[in-house]
């Protein structure tokens, strides 16, 4: 854990911009689910930017914020981030994203008596670029890129560097990895039906090990390689055998 080192940029800084972000992006994908579309491609498109455009733009802000306060006009948000990828990330991230979507099915298996209730299914199928986008690239690729970006890149940096600057080092870590898990499994029940407790259940309890694993990943190599990975695996467990079966 000792890998990730608070930020140069105040952390009470960077979490305006964090907090700003995920609370845009749950409002937004809220306002989006309570909306009839016509076109489900639109309404999809619109459900993924209302997401994406929030969290990148709060990235964004931490990171000239970062640069500013190296004094740096490149590469220093690059290191904020911690973006970049090692051939033992590839196998953290994959064991990571197995355990943890096994751990999905388990819990789909304890509140629904099986496996997939809660996963992706696929009806009428047209094999166009629409298909591409929703089937394999916002979910597999997307998604968990700018995610990660956000609550393993911003949240969890952001948090660790504001507890560990008031002198609590030692509840840095676990504190700013319970803070990212809670809010990326918070932002995940935003679309769930008020009246659907099973799938708040399994969705909210699946995304929170998720989080908390990520983020666990990301304290002990200090980058967030093995997060994406780690996502791009959970996510494409549940939609690679949805096509697959098909």
């Amino acid at each position: 854990m000792g890998a990730l080192t608070p930020p140069r940029a105040r952390p009470a800084r960077l979490l305006v911009p964090a907090g700003i972000g995920i609370v845009a992006a749950m409002v937004l994908l809220a306002s989006v689910g309570a909306t009839a579309f016509s076109d489900g491609n639109v309404a999809l498109l619109l459900g993924y930017l209302c997401v994406w455009v929030p969290l990148l733009v709060a990235v964004g802000v931490a990171a000239i914020d970062v640069g500013r306060a190296a004094g740096e006009q490149h590469g220093a948000a690059r290191r904020f981030l911690r973006l970049s990828i090692r051939p033992i990330d590839l196998v953290w991230g994959l064991a990571v994203g197995l355990l943890t979507r096994t751990a999905a099915s388990l819990i789909e298996i304890g509140v629904y008596g099986s496996i997939g209730t809660a996963g992706v299914s696929f009806g009428e199928t047209v094999y166009d670029l629409w298909w591409l986008f929703g089937a394999l690239l916002a979910p597999v690729l997307l998604a968990p890129f700018v995610e990660e970006l956000f609550f393993r890149g911003l949240v969890l940096r952001a948090v660790y560097g504001q507890v560990a600057a008031h002198g609590s080092s030692g509840w840095a870590a676990p504190i700013a990895v319970v803070v990212s898990g809670l809010t990326f499994a918070l932002m995940h029940l935003v679309t769930i039906e008020a009246g659907n407790p099973q799938a708040i259940v399994v969705v909210g309890v699946s995304t929170l090990i998720f989080g908390l694993a990520a983020a666990s990943v990301s304290l002990a190599t200090g980058r967030i390689g093995g997060a994406i990975v780690a996502h791009v695996s959970f996510n494409g467990l549940v939609v690679v055998p949805a096509l697959l079966a098909f």
